[in-house]
């Protein structure tokens, strides 16, 4: 007989007795990587109040193709850095990302710059987690504290001041973004061996080389990582230098289809850009002087003060080989190499020799040596550089400190260490606070920064600008509107004192001296401005409007003509050609010029304005009343 199957039972045991599931303790790595993008966050919190300033206008508000929204991103990407700008003056340029997110951030919130700023101060935060994870992984995780103190260090220095608060430098903090985000990838990969990893990594490198060729140095840092710092896997390593030249490969084949249409050439470097680039400097007073700039960076990286926005004409001194401060600048350079050098090769993971070799290289892009850039110097451009000195400078705070606690929480509490962190990023962090109120317009900008750098040629010339067009408008008493404009006359001649061959300051002094109502000094400089640049379109307008003011239409005329030779596409320079005719009785030419406007913008209703005039003047009624039909619908949809 079969048994019967028994019952197997178990007595449940009640919830109050069973066993509380353990909660995972919440990585220390991630908790730190946390408060380091709060302090990045709140760091650059006040630029929330600030605008548009600098470069902004050019990248956002005055470009033509950034304010259609979404839908110009594939011109964007088919066309060159400045095309949207000046659609008939643009440089080799390509870095069409952080367009592509302009464009993006338009279409949602348009010329609101407050969500521009804290798109930024996102991606600032972003850059440094990535940092900081890089170098946790970089350091086999064996010192997180000097990842997280470096980390700490790059997020409050004052010296990325101009990077986040400047929306423009999007495309620096994108480049970064996306470099630091693949050499973590990279090592992701080195360790796992995943392909995705790989892949997700090349991706990255070309993002971050479409956002800014500044990358271009990580050619050099991936071999020191990979077969120096990270060489347990050859073959692997090898896949990712091959997929990072890969990266730049592409972008080159992009770039040269790109610029295949357009035919850009290499602009020429003027003398205000780029104080190395001025007729007649001597080629070793140029080294001279880029060696001496090179001194200049790592003084700010050690004490960042002053800090200016701008470093043209005469705000760096030339120098000679002579000079002890470029004797001393040159002799640090040589010693850092020689330090770095020794330290290899005594320890090939050397945290001070891979910082030191990090700075050397990425430096050398922004030297003026090897090549001249469109810039004297820039604190933008020691983004990148800094890393390189916030790590050595993060393992020496750390062993100052002591190691001899291994728990990481006991060991940042420790009071050796705070006793120097805690002061050291109180000081960097109100100075960057404070530094950050300076960027909330153009005016407050470039005022601060004419007093700390009072014989910078292209500040004064800023100051005036700004007094010109922004603040004379703003001032109703017509003798503080003269005072204003005295003003911006004497900041134009501290100007052109520093540098006569000015283009701008000219044109801005015959705009100067047109507001004040003297039209022959007026005329004068801007006949200067255009002889100086022929393509000074400003000078050119002004020209003309001296000219139609004084009655000289054929003068007027030819200038208008000058204008539509160099900008097209632009339907206000046909709009002032059409008026002058109108002005000067030749009704028909008006006409003519009235519909080449059209043609090149059929929404501008100055173009449809001055076909009304004109052929009111002839007596077309049935023109008329077709035109006076299109500029009435045209008002009606502007209100």
């Amino acid at each position: 007989m079969a048994q019967r199957p028994t019952k197997n039972i178990t007595k449940a045991v009640p919830a109050a007795q069973s066993k509380p599931k353990e909660r995972r303790p919440f990585p220390i790595n991630i908790k730190l990587a946390l408060l380091l993008g709060v302090c990045s966050f709140l760091v650059y919190a006040n630029t929330l109040r600030n605008g548009f300033v600098l470069d902004d206008h050019t990248v956002i508000r005055d470009n033509r193709l950034v304010t259609q929204g979404i839908g110009a991103i594939p011109k964007l990407l088919a066309t060159p850095y400045h095309y949207g700008w000046s659609l008939n003056d643009y440089d080799n340029l390509y870095r069409p990302l952080s367009l592509v997110l302009f464009a993006t951030e338009y279409s949602i919130w348009e010329l609101d710059p407050a969500p521009y700023h804290f798109i930024e101060i996102l991606l600032f935060a972003g850059c440094v987690i990535l940092l900081f994870f890089f170098l946790d992984r970089l350091l086999e995780r064996k010192k997180t504290i000097v990842a997280f103190i470096t980390a700490l260090l790059f997020a409050l220095h004052p010296i990325h001041t101009e990077v986040v608060a400047n929306i423009k430098s999007c495309d620096e903090l994108l480049c970064f973004f996306f470099a630091f985000l693949g050499l973590n990838l990279f090592l992701r990969y080195s360790e796992q061996g995943k392909a995705a990893h790989m892949a997700a990594g090349v991706l990255c490198f070309l993002a971050s080389i479409l956002s800014k060729e500044t990358v271009i140095t990580m050619l050099a840092v991936v071999p020191l990582i990979f077969f120096v710092f990270r060489n347990e896997y050859k073959k692997r390593s090898v896949h990712i230098i091959l997929g990072a030249i890969g990266a730049f490969m592409a972008y080159l084949a992009i770039r040269y289809c790109v610029f295949s249409v357009y035919h850009t050439t290499k602009p020429e470097i003027d003398a205000i850009e780029n104080t190395l680039a001025a007729p007649g400097l001597s080629y070793m007073s140029r080294i001279a002087t880029a060696v001496l700039i090179l001194g200049y960076y790592i003084k700010l990286l050690f004490i960042p003060y002053p800090l200016v926005c701008d470093y043209s004409l005469n705000s760096v001194p030339y120098a000679h080989f002579s000079d002890l401060a470029v004797i001393i600048s040159l002799v640090l350079y040589v010693a850092l190499a020689a330090l770095m050098i020794y330290r290899f090769i005594n320890n090939r993971k050397d945290p001070i020799a891979f910082g030191i070799f990090f700075y050397l290289v990425t430096i050398a892009l922004f030297s003026n040596i090897p090549f001249l850039l469109g810039t004297t110097m820039g604190e933008r451009l020691l983004f990148f550089p800094s890393v390189g000195f916030c790590l050595p400078v993060g393992f020496l705070i750390d062993k100052w400190a002591g190691a001899n606690d291994k728990l990481l929480l006991h060991r940042l509490r420790g009071k050796k260490l705070l006793m120097i962190l805690i002061p050291v990023c109180i000081i960097y962090a109100v100075i960057t606070i404070n530094r950050n109120a300076d960027w909330v317009d153009n005016y407050t900008l470039y005022k601060t920064d004419l007093q700390k750098s009072p014989n910078d040629a292209r500040l004064n010339q800023y100051v005036a600008d700004i007094l010109i067009s922004d603040i004379l408008s703003r001032e109703t008493d017509p003798e503080k509107q003269k005072q204003v404009v005295y003003d911006a006359i004497t900041d134009l001649r501290r100007a052109l004192s520093i540098y006569p061959a000015y283009t701008n300051a000219e044109s801005d002094l015959g705009q100067a001296y047109s507001d004040l109502g003297m039209y022959d000094s007026a005329e004068v400089h801007t006949k200067r401005a255009i002889q100086l640049d022929p393509k000074a379109m400003t000078a050119i307008t002004n020209m003309s409007r001296i000219c139609f003011n004084g009655k000289r239409y054929a003068e007027a005329i030819a200038y208008n003509k000058m204008e539509i030779r160099l900008d097209p596409k632009n339907p206000i320079n046909y709009a002032n050609t059409a008026a002058c005719y109108i002005s000067a009785g030749r009704p028909d030419s008006a006409i003519y010029y009235a519909n080449a406007g059209v043609s090149a913008d059929p929404r501008f209703i100055g173009s449809y304005e001055l076909l009304l005039s004109g052929y009111k003047t002839i007596g077309n009624i049935d023109s008329v009343r077709k035109y006076d039909e299109i500029v009435q619908k045209i008002r009606a949809l502007a209100k």
